[in-house]
């Protein structure tokens, strides 16, 4: 028997077995959270049908359910049931990634609209600048862990008073990016990305979410100038109730894609499952079975005890055969078994993109582009075209809108800062520029309240 003989049988087996009792317990867990109208002690404000394709993506999704779980894949035609996970898998990320674009457009209102409430200026609080900027370096670096301290620079940034000029703003933006010098091109590509959409700068169709377009043109429409006491709540109001759908709709995509991205492992595997994993499957038929009808026809019916006992079976599977599973990769790993080895070469493929199907990226995309080593002039090109499509949008805002934008570009940048003093001069510089007390009010509360609920 071949040494090698476990990455064809076993292996293929945990993926498999994994997926299918996650994935079961994924959709059950679905159905609970989105079955009816929400009720009072629901986190979310919509229903399925109430969610811009929600009822499309959730019929999509129990429909491939059914086939993969309760008909069955023996049965089955594999390569029509792929085919169908995998355009409904490219047809949710695709939902997702314009539904990210709305909400970072939005975003740019919400830090407009954050600043321009009618107050009395005569009843606010001393402000003092010193004190402040001690509270927010505090904030900032609360943690020892240097992710979090990045993660927290770049809050402070995205929410301080911006009151640089545009060539600063550039500059900062040109010396960041030429840090991608000699790297791997798609790492400026993705920064590049992000950089477009969380300014705006990223076109979506206005047919693909008609409502939240409807909302964000009645906000890009409106007078920031002229908000008084009246005004003020109609806007607010409207982005509310974009964010609420945003929630919604992006908590009901991540979960679809979870599910779907189960089902593309089972798939990809079966061939080489042998196992008919009897107990298993019945307990995975008895949540799917249900949470299908349920989602189908909702009630408040309570949990039945055949339901809560395969729960409880299924759950204790997944750690075992996960360990299971990293010890066969343990073992691999110590043969030197790669992709230079042809016999084994579409396997470790498969497993690569199971991999990639069961991380918590779970839009992530199984094949790599091709990428370079970046040359300065690339990187040159890039920022150029970058800031004038910058330069562009800035010549429609407003003044608020410019640092709006601004703001969301420097939070994505790589971090600028070299030192703890160069962070504190920038949160000083910050807020000496300002001369709006009611404005750096805001944006230290926002940074430390939004610091202390991430730790």
């Amino acid at each position: 028997m071949s040494s090698k003989n476990y990455l064809e049988k076993d292996v293929p087996e945990c993926y498999y077995l994994i997926s299918m009792v996650m994935g079961a317990i994924d959709y059950y867990m679905f159905y609970e959270s989105w079955a009816g109208k929400p009720g009072e002690e629901d986190i979310r404000h919509h229903s399925i049908e109430e969610l811009p394709h929600g009822k499309e993506v959730v019929d999509e999704l129990s429909a491939i359910v059914k086939t993969v779980y309760l008909d069955g894949l023996a049965n089955a035609d594999l390569a029509e049931v792929s085919r169908r996970i995998f355009e409904f898998r490219e047809r949710v990320k695709e939902l997702a990634i314009d539904l990210i674009s709305y909400s970072d457009r939005f975003k740019l209102h919400e830090y407009v609209i954050n600043r321009i409430k009618p107050v009395d200026k005569s009843t606010l609080k001393t402000f003092n600048n010193d004190a402040a900027a001690r509270d927010v370096l505090s904030a900032v670096f609360s943690s020892g862990e240097n992710a979090e301290i990045n993660e927290n620079i770049k809050l402070a940034v995205s929410q301080l008073p911006l009151r640089m000029s545009k060539a600063k703003f550039f500059d900062i933006v040109e010396n960041s990016l030429k840090k991608y010098i000699g790297t791997d091109s798609s790492s400026l590509d993705r920064e590049l990305y992000m950089l477009r959409t969380s300014s705006g700068l990223k076109y979506v169709s206005s047919d693909i979410y008609p409502g939240l377009e409807e909302l964000l043109q009645q906000l890009q429409s409106a007078d920031y100038d002229a908000v008084d006491e009246k005004s003020y709540p109609v806007l607010e109001a409207k982005l509310i109730e974009a964010v609420q759908t945003i929630t919604d709709m992006s908590e009901l995509l991540q979960s679809a894609e979870t599910i779907v991205n189960r089902m593309a492992v089972m798939v990809m595997c079966y061939a080489n499952v042998e196992t008919e994993f009897t107990k298993e499957s019945s307990n995975v038929k008895v949540l799917v079975s249900e949470a299908v009808e349920g989602l189908k026809d909702p009630s408040d019916k309570e949990m039945s005890d055949d339901v809560l006992k395969s729960l409880q079976m299924l759950e204790g599977i997944f750690e075992p055969v996960m360990e299971r599973l990293q010890r066969y990769q343990t073992k691999a790993a110590k043969q030197n078994i790669s992709g230079d080895d042809a016999d084994v070469r579409p396997l470790l493929e498969t497993f690569d993109s199971c991999e990639k199907l069961m991380s918590p990226s779970v839009f992530a995309d199984l094949k790599e582009e091709a990428s370079h080593e970046l040359t300065e002039a690339e990187v040159i090109d890039g920022v150029e075209d970058l800031k004038k499509e910058l330069t562009d949008a800035f010549g429609a805002d407003k003044k608020i809108m410019q640092r709006a934008r601004m703001a969301a570009v420097l939070s994505q940048l790589p971090v600028f800062f070299n030192s703890r003093t160069d962070v504190m001069n920038y949160v000083r510089d910050s807020l000496d520029g300002c001369r709006d007390t009611y404005e750096k009010m805001v944006a230290v509360r926002l940074i430390l309240d939004t610091a202390k609920s991430n730790k």
